[in-house]
């Protein structure tokens, strides 16, 4: 079971515990009273380890002899409906028992009456009160060019068709649910989990939570579905209309809704730092704190979301890869532009890479200055003072620009801690790259290229 949780950063497994024990009671008593089974929203903003939960939940839940379909709904979201995927995922979840023959050959005999039930012939039922009546009035075109299309004698040979075709499905509904409700009894819970589906399409969003409602809401089957509900609620949006009630909408699909907090920027970032292969060997620290500290400290200073996060440290992975391996990447010099670049505030961007004579931008010092840090302040030998002095991002930004702009030949006399983090990486480069060479003339740093070298990374992030 351990290894199943390895790389919980977020400490989620206490999470995935009581909730794994919540539903199974509930559904031991819902069982007892014949009653559909339980279903539960777990929601969390992007970056607070949906994903990472439900897979983990599932191989939790599987390990305790439970049965699990895990649909990820992003990825099948270019299927017409839904509900195949959801089959798929459910077969597979019965494994090789006799109730499953006889639950696959329910599917085989249903499966395309249930998908025409509500398929495209079909779109306009209920459309008044969803879409309009204007919309509705459209309708009756499609009726007349169906009508053509299909040779049929009259818009009344028409309907009593669509009419059969739903009674069909409805039935193919109903047996589908006797079918399922026999093959789960007396055994350990099914378990339907979904996941990314506010990352979904608009429609298909809505046709799985619809799907799933009215076809798998019986005994002994427990639906969990892993959403950023503000999000999903503007998928429902965009399907019915922004006057819609989304919320209250999303009610009809879950029992109860799960909240996971936030997780903290040190918390995400160690965890992403992991996840994403830095090599920490060839990272410069910064004194006294660790690199993941130094770069949730900074994205905390320049007020950045998760999702914002994870792209800078995209752009970062991709940098260090791109650098001259033989001087360690002084990140704390870099960020500051990264978190310009993915914020898009391009004209504080090039004035830090490369327009250095430029005015200053508007909202420059806005930006850069927050404090990060509180360290103890030294004098120009080194010595601690006493005295405590905040570091903001900028103290790192306007280091950058010195070394962008003069190369590693001009010293830094500079005592801050910013200051002689920048020396002592401009001090490494030099001797590292051109000691043994150079005579006269410039030395460009590696930082002289990180207009180019972000611009290229920033291609290819997250």
């Amino acid at each position: 079971m351990a290894d199943i949780w390895k790389g919980d950063f977020l400490n989620r497994k206490e999470d995935a515990d009581f909730l794994i024990d919540y539903l199974l009671r509930r559904n031991t008593l819902a069982v007892s009273h014949n009653q559909r089974g339980t279903s539960i929203n777990v929601t969390a903003p992007w970056g607070a380890g949906k994903t990472f939960f439900v897979s983990r939940i599932a191989k939790q839940l599987e390990a305790n002899g439970c049965r699990v379909a895990l649909v990820d709904a992003w990825r099948d979201d270019h299927a017409e409906d839904p509900i195949f995927a959801v089959m798929s995922a459910v077969l597979k979840a019965l494994g090789r028992t006799g109730k499953k023959a006889t639950f696959k050959k329910a599917l085989k005999d249903n499966a395309g009456k249930i998908a025409i039930r509500a398929g495209k012939g079909l779109i306009s039922r209920g459309a008044a009160f969803v879409i309009g009546q204007s919309t509705v009035d459209g309708i009756s075109e499609e009726i007349v060019k169906s009508v053509a299309d299909a040779g049929l004698e009259s818009a009344n040979e028409y309907a009593d068709r669509a009419l059969r075709m739903f009674d069909e499905g409805q039935e193919a509904i109903e047996d589908f649910r006797r079918k399922l409700s026999d093959g789960v009894k007396g055994q350990p819970p099914l378990f339907v989990i979904v996941d990314e589906l506010d990352r979904c399409r608009p429609t298909y969003a809505v046709a799985l939570l619809e799907r799933i409602k009215h076809l798998f809401d019986v005994p002994n089957v427990i639906f969990i579905a892993a959403t950023h509900s503000d999000q999903l609620a503007e998928t429902i949006k965009a399907v019915y209309g922004q006057g819609f009630d989304a919320e209250r909408y999303l009610l009809r699909f879950f029992d109860r809704t799960s909240t996971f907090d936030e997780p903290s920027l040190n918390e995400f970032v160690a965890g992403r730092w992991i996840s994403l292969g830095f090599d920490s060997s060839r990272i410069m620290d910064f004194r006294g704190k660790s690199q993941t500290e130094s770069i949730a400290a900074m994205a905390r200073g320049l007020g950045l979301s998760l999702r914002d996060v994870d792209q800078c440290l995209g752009i970062l992975w991709s940098i260090i890869e791109l650098a001259d391996k033989r001087v360690q990447f002084p990140i704390l010099l870099a960020f500051p532009a990264i978190a310009a670049y993915q914020q898009r505030r391009m004209s504080i961007f090039e004035h830090l890479t490369r327009d250095f004579e430029t005015p200053t931008p508007d909202g420059y010092r806005e930006f850069l200055t927050r404090p990060i840090f509180e360290l103890n302040q030294v004098d120009q030998l080194g010595r601690k003072t006493g005295n405590k002095g905040a570091v903001s991002t900028l103290d790192f930004a306007a280091q950058l620009q010195r070394i962008a702009q003069y190369g590693l030949t001009t010293r830094i006399n500079d005592s801050s801690r910013a200051g002689q983090y920048a020396e002592n990486f401009r001090v490494r480069e030099f001797d590292e790259i051109y000691s043994r060479t150079h005579t006269h003339g410039e030395t460009h740093s590696i930082l002289r290229n990180l207009n180019v070298m972000i611009r290229k990374a920033g291609r290819l992030s997250p």
